[in-house]
């Protein structure tokens, strides 16, 4: 946990970061959703395994672009202003 020895920016911070976490979760289940009636439709076509390859790799790379991102967004600093200040 972050911890800049100010307790309500602290408890703003973490508060940031659990709406950022909930908002990724939403995303990530957007895409399983948009991902899975491309299974079942490949299942049910009987689909060559070449083309059920390709849209495999097609789900994995959106799934780590979609990972990158979020790991992109959780490293982000906090505002200078809202940064640990030195001990007096």
């Amino acid at each position: 946990m972050w911890n800049t020895g100010d307790p309500k920016v602290d408890q703003k911070y973490q508060q940031q970061q659990e709406k950022v976490f909930a908002q990724q979760e939403q995303e990530r289940q957007k895409l399983q959703q948009k991902q899975e009636p491309e299974h079942q439709r490949l299942t049910q076509q009987n689909a060559s395994e070449a083309t059920k390859q390709q849209v495999e790799q097609k789900h994995q790379q959106q799934t780590q672009q979609l990972q990158q991102k979020h790991e992109q967004q959780r490293q982000q600093p906090l505002p200078n202003r809202e940064r640990s200040k030195p001990p007096n």
